[in-house]
């Protein structure tokens, strides 16, 4: 994936865009945007990287940083992403951290199984949040390793889905199969 800040002034804006069209040229199968560092509104601030990526290749996925809400930024929320999604149906987004905190699972779960598009990684998320995601949108659409979790040990990131009361195919889609399918 290439780390992209959307939110680019119109000067560097083409030679941007060039630079990140070299990249999908070179290997690169999508794109990561990380709302909170950059203060990414959602959808507003990536429209113009939602077209030029659906233009380029229709299958490469968008990966979103999810940012809570916190004193200099208003986070994005599960009606956001839900906004895009329906703006583009044909964009595989990636909604990083998807379990961060319970609030966060149950809220994207329920107000966002009904967009196909969307798929939730598991990185920096707690067990529960992930097995309530499991339970809301099916196992098929949960990834594992599509964002760097280097915030927690390796190993802990992948017991959070040993863990899980779930069937081992189920952990294997998570962990393989289906980042495989998706990319």
């Amino acid at each position: 994936f290439f780390w992209f800040n959307p939110k680019i002034n119109s000067e560097r804006e083409e030679r941007n865009y060039n630079i990140l069209e070299k990249h999908f040229k070179e290997g690169f199968c999508g794109v990561k945007v990380h709302s909170g560092i950059h203060l990414v509104k959602i959808p507003r601030d990536i429209i113009k990287l939602a077209s030029f990526m659906q233009e380029f290749n229709k299958n490469f996925p968008l990966f979103i940083h999810f940012t809570p809400k916190f004193s200099a930024f208003g986070g994005i929320s599960s009606k956001d992403i839900a906004k895009l999604a329906k703006s583009f149906p044909d964009l595989r987004i990636i909604l990083g951290h998807a379990a961060l905190a319970m609030e966060f699972a149950i809220d994207f779960g329920l107000t966002l199984k009904q967009y196909k598009n969307i798929f939730f990684e598991t990185s920096c998320s707690i067990p529960y949040g992930i097995l309530s995601l499991i339970k809301t949108v099916g196992h098929k659409r949960l990834l594992f390793g599509s964002d760097a979790p280097v915030t927690n040990p390796l190993k802990l990131e992948i017991d959070k889905i040993l863990c899980l009361p779930i069937s081992n195919d189920q952990k294997q889609d998570i962990f393989y199969n289906n980042i495989k399918i998706l990319i």
